[in-house]
């Protein structure tokens, strides 16, 4: 189902990145670079995604009780990052959970919530940290075990962006709700290509209800499919539309691959959102972008049914980011 955005606008955005990410290809896009050096690895994403929302309250000279409500959520057991994180901001929480595509679910949703006239604005928020992750959805990395090829490379993240009715420069125009996908894949160390039918999924159905084809648009982002998903989606697009040299992957996009050793590409929710609300976001208000599309895809699963030899159910959500003239 894809719906369409009246008088939704960014207003403002903050990326906090960990050292490798501060270290790629986009460290100057950045808002800040955090070397997360807490008493833990939770504690340091709390702490990054803390950051990012109170930098992005202080770029718009804004107070918490100026927002109506926060949409967001991330990879933690039960949100508890985003729990933490708001326990001490005292306003109306919704937390989602759809992997590293919560972003774009995060942003899709405020989108809609944004046509009550109660809600006058909304934060949308997500984080992920490379090590809180493998510690929860594989093994850590003082375990010494060796990583597929196929595998990719939780980003370590804290992002938070601002949209509102009040007109700007940023504008969303269309949010493609994703369906959940499975075609009965189960290699946890392959997420890329156990993603990439829900991420072609989301696009078709995107195609389809709004009449473009992938030219209507300057860039196609996913993310995050890894090399190995970015290959299938390519060769799928170029298929049914003949060309896809506007298509890429933020999991590609936010670091150098093969110089910074991340395995198959980036991911994590952090990762979709640090290229959206960063890189794009200044390329489209300078004029070198005018239309994206970012497919952000996420694999819904645990360790428990992982471990019970379960198929890797997947979804991925759309949404358009417009300059406006």
């Amino acid at each position: 189902m894809t719906f369409t955005l009246k008088n939704v606008y960014l207003e403002s955005s903050c990326i906090v990145a960990g050292r490798l990410e501060g270290e790629g290809p986009l460290k100057e896009y950045f808002d800040s670079i955090d070397e997360c050096k807490d008493s833990s690895f939770e504690n340091s994403e709390i702490d990054m995604l803390s950051k990012a929302i109170d930098m992005l309250l202080e770029k718009e000279n804004l107070k918490i009780e100026d927002i109506s409500l926060a949409i967001g959520g991330e990879l933690s057991n039960q949100l508890t990052t985003s729990s933490y994180t708001f326990r001490a901001l005292p306003i109306g929480l919704i937390g989602i959970y759809a992997a590293c595509s919560t972003i774009t679910l995060g942003l899709g949703l405020a989108s809609l919530l944004l046509k009550t006239e109660e809600i006058k604005n909304i934060l949308v928020f997500t984080s992920s940290h490379n090590q809180s992750a493998e510690r929860q959805f594989r093994n850590p990395v003082e375990y010494g075990g060796n990583k597929e090829a196929t595998q990719t490379f939780t980003s370590t993240i804290g992002a938070s962006a601002l949209l509102s009715r009040k007109k700007g420069k940023l504008k969303f125009t269309q949010f493609t709700l994703g369906k959940v996908v499975d075609i009965g894949f189960t290699d946890a160390c392959d997420f890329g290509r156990a993603m990439a039918p829900a991420a072609l999924e989301t696009l078709f159905e995107h195609f389809r209800s709004t009449n473009t084809t992938p030219k209507d648009y300057d860039l196609i982002l996913t993310g995050d499919l890894s090399t190995y998903g970015y290959e299938i989606v390519k060769s799928a697009l170029e298929t049914e539309f003949e060309a896809a040299d506007n298509y890429n992957d933020c999991g590609l996009v936010l670091y150098d691959v093969e110089q910074q050793n991340v395995l198959a590409g980036g991911s994590g929710p952090g990762t979709s959102a640090a290229v959206l609300l960063s890189y794009i976001k200044k390329k489209i208000l300078e004029g070198q972008y005018k239309k994206v599309l970012l497919c952000a895809t996420g694999a819904l699963m645990n360790p428990t049914m992982i471990n019970q030899k379960n198929s890797l159910p997947c979804i991925a959500h759309a949404i358009v980011l417009e300059g406006v003239e």
